[in-house]
């Protein structure tokens, strides 16, 4: 595994949501899969690793997202209660006995980014088909910058178009991110230090918010957004079932 730069966790930032993520931490995955493993990787993915993961304490939803032809072709995003969920000792042992099915399926990833994040700031209040996603490389000393730059200006001018339901920025926590584990072990991955995330129930509504984020004068902060930021599409959702069962309560 290797990391795109050095940086610390953005542990000075409270949490703030409204309630479009189900909790204050999240661990977020791109990746590619080689074409002889895409059906094992469905297999593995969809029926194992997601009910697998939803069924550790404090973790609340998982969804996946595709955009077919771009590399990378998938996006995972867990949302857990708070970032304690991400390094208790019951994740840490899932991710030091993956199963066999893990193990195989995992020497077919390829351009893989793993940060788990504590989420910085969450507006709106539902989920989206379509996620626009991007992986930001931020100064240290321009975090601050950053944060106030995004929800205080951007995000508020975005979640004004139609067809903009939610948008999330999230600071991954080095420590977690690189936490030395045998699942972690199994490929290589870099940690991006800064996620942004657009929710959003049209595709023409998250390339125009790409667009108004790209254009939001990052760059004279020093921020960079990387290139292959892009818009995917939703192909799984699944809440934890102790989650479902509390949100069904009176």
């Amino acid at each position: 595994m290797h990391a795109t730069q050095d940086f610390r966790p953005d542990a000075a930032y409270a949490h703030e949501t409204t309630g479009a993520l189900l909790g204050a931490g999240a661990v977020i995955v791109w990746n590619d899969v080689t074409s002889d493993g895409r059906d094992q990787f469905y297999d593995w993915h969809d029926k194992e690793h997601i009910p697998e993961r939803l069924a550790i304490p404090g973790f609340r939803r998982g969804r996946r997202y595709i955009k077919p032809g771009h590399s990378p072709e998938w996006l995972t995003i867990y949302e857990a209660a708070d970032l304690s969920v991400l390094v208790s000792q019951t994740y840490l042992q899932r991710l030091n006995a993956p199963t066999p099915l893990t193990v195989s399926t995992l020497r077919y990833f390829r351009n893989t980014s793993r940060a788990v994040c504590r989420v910085v700031k969450s507006l709106g209040s539902s989920s989206g088909g379509f996620m626009l996603a991007m992986r930001v490389e931020v100064p240290g000393q321009q975090s601050e910058a950053f944060r106030e730059l995004l929800t205080e200006r951007v995000f508020p001018g975005v979640l004004s178009f139609t067809g903009v339901v939610a948008c999330h920025v999230c600071a991954a926590d080095a420590g977690a991110s690189f936490t030395n584990t045998a699942e972690s072990r199994t490929r290589d991955f870099d940690v991006p230090p800064w996620v942004v995330l657009v929710e959003c129930t049209r595709a023409e509504a998250a390339e125009r918010a790409r667009e108004s984020v790209a254009s939001a004068g990052l760059e004279r902060i020093g921020a960079v957004i990387r290139s292959d930021a892009a818009v995917y599409s939703l192909e799984i959702c699944r809440l934890a079932r102790e989650h479902d069962s509390m949100q069904g309560k009176p």
